[in-house]
């Protein structure tokens, strides 16, 4: 699930990637403003963008492979898969705190049935929006974004050098949206990132629509 959303967001910044600045923003609103609670699947998906940039988009840059959308329908388009992205983000929290601490908040049943409806309100929304995306070669970054994934619930990790490596990933990929004051470069925001209500999915009313939705499924009510 992680490496399908994070597909999508590589999707999103080759859509981005003619206006650099812009492009990293719209990363940076992805890593700091859809929840503040910092967790490994944000360090995951930090991982992944920054990969992306610096193996995949600038590269193709190079090459003048990237870009060239029209800047007016992307500025239109990405707003509308912003809240996607976003519920995307606070579902697969919510589903790694769940599967990780162990406990009993959900049954195997509404895990399994969050997962689909991830699958039906997230990844089949973002696909839909954003199937045409020129120049972006899907086989060519999975299996990288897999790799960096895979480690999500390894519990032998080296958390002292894997924080090590987020804290320069982090420097690397935001460091030119900030002046030499410290401060965000004018110009540089993506406009309709508005903020994002929490989704219902693994929220605390989970149980009880998801219990409603059995109800009508089983023609109950």
């Amino acid at each position: 699930l992680g490496v399908e959303l994070s597909l999508h967001v590589a999707r999103s910044m080759f859509l981005l990637c003619d206006d650099t600045g812009k492009m990293l923003v719209f990363c940076a609103r992805l890593f700091r403003d859809v929840t503040p609670l910092r967790n490994p699947v944000l360090d995951k998906l930090l991982l992944v963008m920054h990969h992306v940039y610096f193996e995949n988009i600038k590269l193709t840059k190079k090459k003048d492979n990237c870009g060239h959308f029209d800047q007016e329908r992307v500025f239109a388009l990405i707003p509308t898969a912003w809240k996607d992205f976003g519920d995307g983000i606070i579902i697969l929290s919510r589903l790694y705190l769940a599967l990780s601490r162990n406990v009993g908040c959900f049954d195997d049943c509404q895990l399994s049935w969050a997962i689909v409806r991830f699958k039906q309100d997230v990844l089949k929304k973002l696909e839909d929006k954003l199937r045409d995306v020129n120049g972006f070669a899907r086989e060519a970054i999975e299996s990288n974004i897999f790799d960096l994934w895979k480690s999500l619930f390894d519990e032998d990790e080296d958390k002292e050098a894997a924080q090590v490596v987020l804290s320069r990933t982090l420097r690397e990929l935001f460091t030119p949206l900030v002046d030499e004051m410290g401060r965000t470069i004018p110009g540089a925001d993506v406009p309709g990132l508005v903020r994002i209500s929490p989704p219902y999915i693994l929220g605390e009313d989970f149980k009880t629509e998801e219990g409603k939705e059995e109800v009508v499924r089983l023609g109950v009510e």
